[in-house]
């Protein structure tokens, strides 16, 4: 008999996560993940709109160049706008 997975229960309901390098890869399969727990996500990327058109409506693209710290500022003052604030960070751009 196949298995079938039960979807993960919504345990961040109401948190928002911020995940740098979150517009493919590890950081948007994270970014997911939040998202399917019921976390609000905003993907801070150098490419936001490389996020695919069917994570837009659950993933929120932000541009971020984490390697420039005015850009970084600019980048989570305009998650925490969007989301209303930050409870989740995930530091996974890597340059």
């Amino acid at each position: 008999m196949p298995h079938t997975p039960t979807p993960p229960a919504p345990e961040l309901d109401g948190l928002a996560a911020v995940v740098t390098g979150g517009a493919s890869g590890i950081g948007l399969a994270t970014a997911r993940l939040l998202a399917r727990r019921g976390a609000r996500v905003a993907v801070l990327d150098l490419a936001p709109d490389a996020v695919p058109a069917t994570d837009r409506e659950a993933l929120l693209p932000v541009r971020c160049d984490v390697s420039d710290d005015a850009s970084v500022r600019a980048g989570l003052d305009r998650a925490v706008d969007l989301l209303g604030g930050l409870d989740i960070l995930v530091n996974n751009a890597g340059i």
